[in-house]
């Protein structure tokens, strides 16, 4: 049996406070120096599968993660490792084209599921930046399994079935679902993961992730991203000194045609 849990690594916004905020180059938010958490409803995803593990004696289950980012994934990776994660799998991104892409990130998922069949793939509903929750229906389409969620809990799993509670406009109940399937976590009943001994850490101290390449969408509306000579990025603004609408034609038709000029 095999469980395959996706989650996302993200910058924790609850401690930026206002006066911290500053906008960069590519009009983001600088978030450098806030430590990276594990998504929420990812984390809850990632520990829901430790207890099925733990609690399934009639069959083996391998279970493993998967995260698309840069190298400083590297230590949460490490960290499931010692919990107990077969295998860690990181989709390289080291200049971060996926942290709006969840499409490209749902096709890697999907290139890496087809070419090492799982029986359950566990996905949080959404995740900052973006907050789009639509990751867990991207994998489902691409991967051709049903979807169930938002999940709950994982009550039972079985060679052909797994047995869920699934939110359900704000009643609860109880589903089986056949293998493989597509799990959406949602307000689970258990929403933080376990911490890794030093015993646990040392034993994997010397194991490294499965690396792969990014894949990006066979369709014309997302292609795979070139590099751009920075001082593109640094072209002057255009201020009309038009007023309302007549502003509006003035930045449209003489603004766009300064920044195209500078290109």
């Amino acid at each position: 049996m095999r469980l395959l849990v996706s989650f996302k690594i993200c910058p924790d916004l609850e401690l930026l406070r206002e006066e911290d905020i500053i906008l960069t180059e590519e009009m983001g938010i600088d978030t450098h120096f806030l430590p990276n958490i594990i998504n929420c409803y990812d984390e809850s995803a990632l520990e829901l599968a430790l207890r099925l593990r733990d609690k399934t004696k009639e069959f083996p289950i391998e279970i493993s993660a998967f995260t698309a980012g840069n190298e400083q994934a590297e230590l949460t990776l490490k960290s499931l490792r010692a919990l107990g994660f077969a295998h860690t799998v990181r989709a390289e991104d080291e200049k971060g084209y996926t942290v709006f892409s969840s499409e490209t990130v749902a096709e890697t998922l999907a290139a890496y599921i087809k070419e090492y069949p799982q029986d359950c793939i566990l996905l949080g509903k959404e995740a900052p930046n973006g907050n789009n929750g639509i990751m867990a229906g991207l994998v489902s389409e691409k991967i051709k399994h049903p979807l169930i969620g938002p999940i709950l809990d994982i009550i039972f799993i079985d060679r052909e079935s797994v047995t869920v509670l699934v939110s359900d406009e704000g009643r609860i109940r109880k589903q089986i679902v056949s293998l493989p399937c597509v799990l959406c976590v949602g307000n689970a009943v258990i929403s933080k993961l376990r911490v890794a001994t030093l015993r646990e850490r040392m034993k994997v101290s010397k194991t490294e992730s499965e690396y792969i390449s990014l894949a990006y969408p066979d369709h014309e509306y997302i292609a795979a991203p070139k590099e751009v000579n920075p001082m593109i990025a640094k072209r002057a603004g255009y201020q009309s000194q038009k007023d309302g609408s007549e502003a509006v034609r003035d930045i449209l038709r003489n603004g766009l045609q300064k920044v195209l000029e500078q290109i």
